[in-house]
């Protein structure tokens, strides 16, 4: 192939990109603007595949940065391909770095409904890619598939490797179940901090406290998502999950729940009347039980929860959610 030719694909490889990425057409649409032919619609969309600028599922653009992020990781783990990805990092380098998705001001939104599930996620791998400071996640009650808690595990160690800070809210109620609470024990020994507390109010994800995930409606999980880029909003957001995690729970100051030990309906019953401050007999009048059953209770109860007095176990079996 001649150098014309080559400057011929290349153009309209870029072509095709531009016109793709800067007013959101699918690839057929943006080749039909164009008017290209079908053999140089196939050669531009091997070439935006080559450089990893296409997601081939969605038939996507995928953001330049990201892309170029992806090539520079690969080209120090796989050294077979290490020629073919100092190449596509020059072309990323010298001919995409330059676009930027235009807004009117500094905030945009982007919806993205449950049937776009899968642009959400390359959306979101994208931005974790992107991240070089803080990764802040939280996450309500959900039924985690081992193939998510994957999938999460991959991205939190890209994160952890580059040096990034992460951090995770979780729903206490999870670590009754053991899968889940394993994984989150390994990720808090590979450097991800961990949280959890009895209520979180909404799924959401910060990306260095610039862009934000959060989940459409907090009443129903499958509504969709929405992201918000705008410095301001997004340091709201960040503000908010900073209350939570400030008022979250270690894994180790949730005693025994972390070991799957979970309290009968006596001993939540006691734990609620010592919250109101009930003593020994009463507690026992209203259990129908032994004054030294309830003492005996009350005994283990706070040892179990580190507390220095019945009371104070009551209070904190609250906030940690044993009694709900």
């Amino acid at each position: 192939m001649t150098d014309a030719s080559h400057a011929e694909k290349a153009r309209h490889t870029w072509t095709l990109y531009a016109r793709m990425y800067e007013r959101g057409e699918s690839l057929a649409e943006a080749a039909e603007h164009l008017g290209l032919a079908a053999e140089e619609l196939s050669r531009a969309q091997a070439g935006l595949v080559r450089l990893g600028l296409l997601d081939t599922e969605t038939e996507t653009t995928v953001d330049a940065a990201a892309a170029l992020a992806r090539g520079l990781e690969n080209s120090h783990r796989v050294l077979d391909r290490l020629v073919e990805q100092h190449v596509m990092v020059a072309s990323l380098a010298q001919n995409y770095l330059g676009f930027t998705r235009h807004a009117n001001d500094d905030l945009r939104v982007e919806f993205y409904e449950r049937e776009r599930s899968a642009a959400l996620n390359n959306r979101i791998d994208e931005l974790a890619d992107l991240a070089q400071l803080e990764v802040m996640a939280m996450h309500p009650a959900a039924n985690w598939t081992p193939e998510r808690l994957d999938a999460d595990d991959t991205r939190t160690r890209r994160h952890v490797g580059r040096g990034v800070r992460v951090r995770a809210l979780h729903a206490q109620v999870m670590l009754s179940t053991p899968m889940f609470r394993d994984r989150l024990r390994a990720r808090r020994d590979e450097g991800m901090e961990i949280r959890v507390a009895p209520v979180i109010p909404t799924r959401m994800l910060i990306y260095d406290r610039q862009v934000a995930v959060v989940q459409a409606d907090p009443e129903d999980l499958e509504r969709g998502a929405v992201l918000i880029h705008g410095r301001d909003v997004v340091r709201s957001l960040a503000a908010l999950y900073e209350f939570c995690w400030t008022n979250a729970s270690e894994l180790v100051d949730v005693p025994r729940s972390a070991d799957d030990a979970a309290l009968t309906e006596q001993q939540r019953a006691v734990l609620r009347l010592l919250a109101t401050g009930a003593k020994d007999d009463a507690i026992a009048r209203s259990l129908g039980v032994s004054t030294r059953t309830v003492t005996r209770l009350v005994g283990e109860l706070t040892a179990m929860l580190g507390s220095g007095s019945r009371f104070q176990a009551g209070v904190r079996a609250a906030r940690l959610g044993w009694l709900d």
